[in-house]
Formats: structure tokens, C-alpha cells, sequence
């Protein structure tokens, strides 16, 4: 077997069926109807089966390790091995598969929660948790945000069925651990780093957390341990509640988001213009009320953002985070092979992105890219600093409930999920829990869940390697983020390798050293 026609061949094939399944995915998300979501699923179908053919696959399996490769064709093969792995499954179960995916994903992009009676959108809900003081409100907005877990958790809890015994087919001990090896990862060791984390950021999280509910105890006019879920800032408790009485939203309220992304960007010399002119950026019925970043066509640097923007920070940082991923996407080396024009881990390009997305509580991105005046400059930058740490240390709290609750439900899927969900919750994030909902399954309200299964974790890697980039260019490059040398830093060590290199080797080139957590922690502790 010529590997190198082989690899040719493959390399053409994929970018052709990855295409038909971006471009319905992509039709899917702008307009919810149903006939691109069986666009999307004949797609995924498609490139599934092709993934899933025997002789490929042997011929993958028994080339990989051969002495006469070249450094790219291991890595082609490398990765090519990892993605046909899931797919040694008979026809019919990767078309259940897809298919059952599939309608998730539509249930998600047509649902549309009710107050009252009354149809509203994620972003009114997110508005109402943020600055409604009439608890009773906010606890129905709450309520109809988790309401889409009834109708989602039976089909989620098959579908985690399905894919464990696929898994299991493929010699693995369920869905969880096998996604993880084919992450280059392992759950024993992410999950050991996330428990010394949680460890070391202990007695932190309890005084944060202590002030939060000491400022909404006084807001609500009632007692620490009268305080909900439906009290924070959104359904999750993801973000920072409004602990301080400046209106940073103010700030933004007349200004042009995207423009603000564009002239963010712009001052480190990374160029998005013509991923804004492809983009969805604005909310409407029938698409997708979430945000994402998608590369419709590799070879022609298509790159698109979906977004549902209003003028606040919540969407600024959500714009930042998202055209971190498309700067990364678009700066990838196009001389590569395809299977190697993908960034070089899932948590590399959340790091990105995150590294990005934080700039939306720093102050010197508001004087230099929103122009406040210099009393409003003084005046902000301690208090973002405070909050920037803060959210740091919500979400890493949030993200390790999510990850241990996960990695149970591929455990026991048969499970008391309804209360490990809630038990995790107060473990981790220390939130009073409304016993009555304990009946339900709030859980199945978050949309990882079921489309985006085994990904969670990356988000908090992905902090830890934005704290690490972020001290290495304090110390090696500029105390100024945001210029020109920054940005020739991600375009040079991170973008335009894509995924030649494992993401531990990536980050030894880049920063000088592989993953360190440390550089997260001490910038809480700053």
C-alpha cells in the first residue's frame, strides 16, 4: 500500500463530506427547519460509514507504527486512527446514532421556554436572572429555562445507553474513557488534576462564594441560607452575579459589538473582517439561541460565527471568546493536509478563545477598545481585576460539577441522576438546593449534555492553559495584551501548526512547558 496516495485519497475525501456536513449543520442552526436537520444527518451518516470502513481502517491500524513515515504522516495517521476508532460499528448503529443526535439538536434549536404562558427567549431569561429584583419572577424564569430537561432527559439517557454499548463493542468500558483516549487524554489523570484544583483553590472559592451571597443576602433582603439558584446571574451559576453596584453593561450599551471585535483584533494584527461578513451575529426565531464557531470549508478559510448579540458584556466576552476560536481556525497553515487543519486539541482552541473572551473584564480593554474616559479607567480597573478572578473561580467550579456529574451519568446511566446532579451541585459550587426540584431533571437543560458529549473538561483546561499563555506573554512578550506581538505570538506558536504537533508538545514549543495548572491557581490568588 502507497501510504502516501492513501493519504492523499483520504485527505480529498474528508474535506468534500466534511463540507456537506458543515454546510447543513450551519443551514440547520440560522433556521431550525427540519429539512436541513436531515440534511445534517444523512452528512454525519455519510462521513461515519466512510470512517467506519474495515479495510480503511486496517490499513490505518497497520501503518501508523511504520519506520519509513514522516512526522506529518504520523500524525495524519495518528489522528486518523482516533477518529475511525468509534466508527468500527455496524451501519444501522451509527445511523441510530446520528439520528437520535440529530433530533436533539432540533428539539434544542426550536425550543422555546414560557413564563406565564408567554414564549420567551434564553436572552430574556438571562436578563431576567441578571437584573430583575422581584424574586418570585425570577424564580419562574429559572424554572422555564430548566423546563426543556423533561423533554430532553429520557431521549438523553438512551442515547448514553447507545453510545456505551457501541463503546463496549470497540473493547472499551463505556463511551466516557473511550472519548478521552481518543482525546489524547486520560480520565484518571484529568480528573486527579481536577480534585488537587479543587483542593488547592478551596478556602478561595469559600471566601468568594461567602461575598457573593453576602451581597445578594442584602439585595433580596433575606438570609444566606434562603438564597436559590434562581438568586445568581443565570441558570447555571456560570457567571458573576451583579456583587458591585457599577453598571458595566452602561459601558456598552450604545456601542457596536462587532465593530468592538473587529477593532479588538485589529490591534494584535489578526484580521476577522471576512469571518464577520459571513457571519450570523443577530437573534431571531427559529435559530439557534446559543454561539458557536464553524469552518464551513478549510481549503477557503471559511470561517463563520453564529451569535445572538445584544449590547452587554455577557455578548461582548461571547464575541471575543468565538472569534478566538474563528482567528485560530482561519491562521491554521493551509499547506497541511486537511486531517491535520484542525486546531491542536479541543481545549487549545477553548484556550484561545477564553484568553480572548476575558478581555471583556479588563480594564485596559475598555479604555483602549471601548475608549472610556480615564475617571471611568481608574474607576473600573480594581474592580475588574476582582471580577475576573471571581468568574475564574466560578468556573472552574462549575465546569467540575458538569465533568464529575458526566463522567457518572457514563457510569450508571440508569442511575439517581436527578439527585447526584443536585448533590454535585452543592458540593461544588456550595448552592442551596430547592429540594422539589430534585424531582426533575434540571440537568438535561444544558445542551453539552447531549451534543456536545466529553467536551466540558476542555473548557477548564482551556483556562488553565489561557492563565499559562497569559504569564508567559506577560514575562516573555509585552505587558501590553493587546498589540501586534501578541498576536504574532498565536498566529506563530499556536495557529499555524493546527494539529502537527500533540497538544502537550504544542504547548512545550509555545510556552516552554506542558500543562501547568499552577499558573491558574496563583492568578486566583493574585
Amino acid at each position: 500500500m502507497d501510504i502516501k496516495e492513501f493519504l492523499k485519497k483520504t485527505n480529498e475525501d474528508l474535506k468534500v463530506m466534511e463540507k456537506r456536513v458543515t454546510t447543513a449543520y450551519w443551514n440547520l442552526a440560522t433556521t431550525g427547519k427540519k429539512e436541513f436537520g436531515e440534511e445534517v444527518e444523512k452528512a454525519q451518516v455519510e462521513i461515519r460509514l466512510y470512517l467506519s470502513d474495515k479495510e480503511r481502517f486496517e490499513i490505518v491500524k497497520n501503518s501508523k507504527d511504520r519506520n519509513d513515515l514522516t512526522e506529518i504522516e504520523k500524525r495524519e495517521l495518528k489522528l486518523l486512527y482516533d477518529n475511525m476508532v468509534p466508527n468500527q460499528l455496524p451501519k444501522e448503529r451509527i445511523e441510530e446514532t446520528v439520528k437520535k443526535e440529530v433530533e436533539m439538536e432540533s428539539i434544542f434549536a426550536n425550543f422555546r421556554a414560557k413564563i406565564d404562558g408567554k414564549e420567551v427567549s434564553n436572552n430574556e431569561i438571562d436578563e431576567i436572572l441578571k437584573n430583575s429584583n422581584d424574586t418570585e419572577l425570577r424564580k419562574k424564569a429559572w424554572i422555564a429555562g430548566k423546563e426543556i430537561g423533561k423533554e430532553i432527559a429520557p431521549r438523553l439517557i438512551e442515547l448514553v445507553k447507545i453510545r456505551n454499548e457501541n463503546a463496549k463493542l470497540l473493547g472499551f468500558s463505556n463511551y466516557y474513557d473511550m472519548m478521552m483516549e481518543l482525546q489524547e487524554l486520560s480520565t484518571e489523570q484529568i480528573h486527579e488534576m481536577f480534585h488537587s484544583f479543587k483542593e488547592q483553590t478551596d478556602e478561595l472559592f469559600v471566601e468568594i462564594k461567602n461575598k457573593i451571597d453576602t451581597t445578594l443576602s442584602k439585595r433580596f433582603g433575606i438570609g444566606k441560607k434562603e438564597i436559590m439558584p434562581w438568586h445568581y446571574a443565570d441558570l447555571w451559576f456560570q457567571e458573576v452575579p451583579e456583587i458591585d453596584n457599577f453598571d458595566y453593561d452602561a459601558l456598552l450599551k450604545n456601542k457596536d459589538l462587532v465593530e468592538l471585535t473587529i477593532k479588538t483584533y485589529d490591534s494584535i494584527g489578526i484580521d476577522i473582517r471576512d469571518i464577520v461578513e459571513r457571519s450570523d451575529l443577530f437573534e431571531r426565531k427559529g435559530k439557534n439561541q446559543h454561539a458557536f464557531t464553524i469552518t464551513i470549508d478549510k481549503e477557503n478559510k471559511d470561517v463563520r460565527v453564529l451569535a445572538n448579540i445584544r449590547p452587554n458584556v455577557r455578548w461582548a466576552e461571547t464575541m471575543l471568546h468565538e472569534y478566538g476560536h474563528a482567528s485560530y481556525d482561519k491562521y491554521i497553515d493551509r499547506n497541511l493536509p486537511i486531517i491535520l487543519q484542525e486546531p491542536a486539541h479541543i481545549f487549545t482552541t477553548e484556550a484561545v478563545a477564553m484568553f480572548f473572551g476575558r478581555r471583556a473584564r479588563d480594564a485596559e480593554w475598555y479604555k483602549k477598545i471601548v475608549e472610556v474616559d480615564e475617571k471611568t479607567y481608574e474607576e473600573i480597573a480594581p474592580r475588574l481585576k476582582d471580577l475576573l478572578k471571581t468568574q475564574l473561580a466560578i468556573t472552574a467550579r462549575w465546569v467540575m460539577a458538569f465533568v464529575f456529574f458526566e463522567k457518572e451519568l457514563y457510569s450508571a446511566p440508569d442511575g439517581d441522576l436527578n439527585n447526584l446532579w443536585y448533590d454535585t451541585v452543592h458540593e461544588l459550587q456550595y448552592i442551596n438546593i430547592p429540594q422539589e426540584r430534585r424531582a426533575y431533571p434540571d440537568w438535561a437543560a444544558k445542551i453539552h449534555f447531549g451534543t456536545a458529549p466529553v467536551y466540558y473538561h476542555n473548557y477548564l483546561l482551556g483556562e488553565m492553559m489561557a492563565s499559562q499563555m497569559r504569564d508567559y506573554i506577560l514575562n516573555n512578550i509585552s505587558n501590553d495584551i493587546l498589540n501586534k506581538n501578541v498576536g504574532e505570538f498565536f498566529i506563530e506558536k499556536i495557529f499555524k501548526n493546527g494539529a502537527l504537533y500533540r497538544w502537550d508538545e504544542l504547548l512545550k514549543r509555545a510556552t516552554g512547558e506542558t500543562l501547568n495548572p499552577t499558573h491558574m491557581a496563583n492568578q486566583l490568588k493574585e
